[in-house]
């Protein structure tokens, strides 16, 4: 697919996404967040990593609360822009961020709260944003490439979150398909949690 088409298309899932009216953003967000929260993958996770939600993605807030109250380690990502790359950085509370890449909140680059990669297990619990996913757990993301180079390496248990608008049969059938994307292995929507492929 063409680059300025991607583009074209992400442009519209954005303003999609927009235009969901915060009242309906916050309703479906919220039985999104119970389907999660009572889902076996999240039951069963020790470690929990989230991104940071701001504007219009899929809220978190409530998911890392929850998962930081039940005594899970939970941890956020530091963006190393010039390499595209993510590490991951242990908080004890929403407060445990400031304003970084794009302005986006993360943790402090602090050696003490990252976490080895190699730490990461078969139950390890990745929640992943997008702009669009399709049936076999495809994501078109904000055209980084951070989350995808994680997920090639990620041994655990990657979990979409998405609205319901959100979904699309076939991302390659749209022509939004790279060599190099990665699916993931659930997708959680308001209407429930289920296995991708």
């Amino acid at each position: 697919m063409e680059a300025t088409a991607k583009q074209h298309l992400r442009a519209r899932a954005r303003n999609a996404r927009e235009e969901v009216d915060e009242q309906g953003r916050r309703a479906a967000d919220e039985a999104l967040g119970h389907v999660v929260a009572a889902s076996a993958a999240f039951a069963a996770a020790p470690v929990v990593l989230s991104y940071y939600s701001v504007g219009s993605e899929v809220d978190t807030h409530g998911l890392i609360a929850e998962a930081l109250r039940r005594g899970k380690t939970v941890a956020l990502p530091r963006c190393r822009h010039g390499e595209r790359a993510m590490d991951w950085h242990i908080i004890a509370s929403l407060d445990d961020v400031a304003p970084g890449y794009c302005g986006i909140p993360e943790p402090a680059d602090d050696p003490l709260t990252r976490i080895d990669p190699s730490a990461f297990t078969a139950d390890t619990l990745a929640l992943v944003p997008g702009l669009l996913f399709d049936a076999r757990g495809f994501r078109l993301g904000y055209g980084g490439g951070y989350y995808d180079r994680f997920l090639a390496q990620f041994p655990g248990v990657a979990l979409g979150l998405a609205r319901k608008g959100q979904l699309v049969e076939s991302l390659a059938a749209l022509g939004a398909l790279d060599a190099f994307d990665r699916p993931v292995n659930l997708l959680a929507t308001e209407q429930g949690v289920r296995a991708t492929g």
